[in-house]
């Protein structure tokens, strides 16, 4: 894989979802702000697009509130099989329900025109944040890391591949928190029907035209970490194994950011039998890196590194309950005593485990992480 500048090349397009073997469409969809779609949503602004269609900000006028609308452009809603994509896509994002993957409403046809009405993210792109040029805590990125790593591991829970996993198709909202977006290209099992991606976080094996899998969105999450816990793209070269990742930790970087590195140069593997299996075991990584901190309180209770392993902490998510039990039981452990970083690890991991269907853990370290005067108990 060459190093990530593309001299002559517009970035903008390089950001651009594309579908292999196909021919992009620039057709406008022909709404303009005021315009009211349905008798029901009155269309703002146009806030993205892509191969298929347009995105939205419309005023649900039923609700009284904001959302998005993703409307096919009018030489994909002709054809019967773009239809059909756009309902797959409504169904697949339907059947996940996580705090970290944006809501899907419903699928409608309405004045001519097929629309997804979903949930609108008012704080931009995790793009944004990265061109920003905002100087940002490792906190900060972190709790990125760890909504990115979560919802993208509620996907890979129910078997889903999102195959398009991008800073262009992660979402901020009001609440600050990261939710991933964006099922056009998403594959359930070994549906191969579709294949394309964002040509600057293809993985090898997608740009040689070989099948994608959820390794392949291990990859594109690889990608994305870099980015955002190094400030920099994956950066590669030649060596006795071939083709490698650039150390992305500076010489003299802490044990953790030593961790984090390994973690993105394992994602970032040439071969996809080298990365991990799942987005799931990716977020275990990242949250085992990150109580292993000589920092925080469930630092202080799991202790070393080696008790950490031997616990069997967060190995594939299997072991949430461990979180919930050495935390919750603790003599010294009380909501007064976890920091923010902390609550936000906690909160993410419970997440994780409601995807899992194991509610009554989830419930139990939400309680733990809630703010100190909340009425939880």
């Amino acid at each position: 894989m060459p190093n990530s500048s593309h001299s002559g090349l517009d970035p903008t397009a390089l950001d651009r979802t594309i579908e292999l073997n196909s021919v992009f469409a620039r057709s406008s969809v022909g709404l303009e702000a005021g315009e009211v779609l349905a008798s029901r949503y009155q269309i703002e602004a146009t806030i993205g697009e892509g191969g298929s269609g347009q995105v939205f900000r419309a005023w649900d006028r039923v609700l009284g509130e904001p959302i998005a609308l993703k409307i096919l452009r009018p030489d994909r809603a002709r054809e019967k099989s773009w239809i059909k994509r756009l309902a797959r896509e409504v169904r697949v994002a339907r059947a996940i329900r996580h705090a970290n993957v944006c809501r899907v409403f419903d699928l409608a046809n309405a004045d001519g025109h097929w629309f997804v009405s979903m949930e609108l993210a008012t704080g931009g792109t995790l793009r944004d944040t990265l061109r920003s040029g905002r100087a940002r805590s490792m906190v900060e990125r972190l709790v990125d890391a760890r909504a990115i790593c979560a919802g993208l591991a509620a996907i890979h829970l129910v078997g889903i591949t999102h195959r398009d996993v991008t800073p262009q198709n992660v979402l901020r909202m009001t609440d600050g928190r990261l939710v991933l977006s964006d099922f056009g290209l998403a594959s359930e099992g070994a549906d191969t029907t579709i294949e394309g991606g964002t040509p600057r976080y293809m993985p090898p094996e997608t740009a040689m035209g070989h099948r994608s899998d959820q390794r392949s969105d291990v990859w594109q999450l690889g990608s994305i970490l870099h980015e955002l816990l190094f400030d920099r793209r994956p950066e590669w070269e030649s060596g006795s194994k071939g083709i490698v990742l650039r150390q992305p930790s500076a010489p003299g970087a802490s044990a953790f950011e030593e961790d984090l590195a390994r973690l993105c140069r394992d994602c970032l593997a040439q071969n996809p039998a080298d990365r991990p299996a799942t987005a799931v075991e990716v977020a275990a990584r990242l949250a085992e890196a990150e109580v292993a901190r000589p920092r925080g309180v469930l630092a202080r209770l799991v202790g070393t590194r080696r008790g950490l392993a031997l616990g069997g902490l967060l190995v594939g998510l299997g072991a949430g309950a461990f979180v919930a039990d050495l935390a919750i039981r603790h003599r010294t452990t009380r909501r007064d005593q976890i920091g923010d970083d902390d609550r936000s690890l906690l909160r993410s991991v419970a997440g994780t485990l409601d995807a899992q269907g194991r509610h009554e853990e989830a419930v139990r370290l939400n309680r733990l992480a809630a703010p100190l005067g909340s009425n939880l108990r």
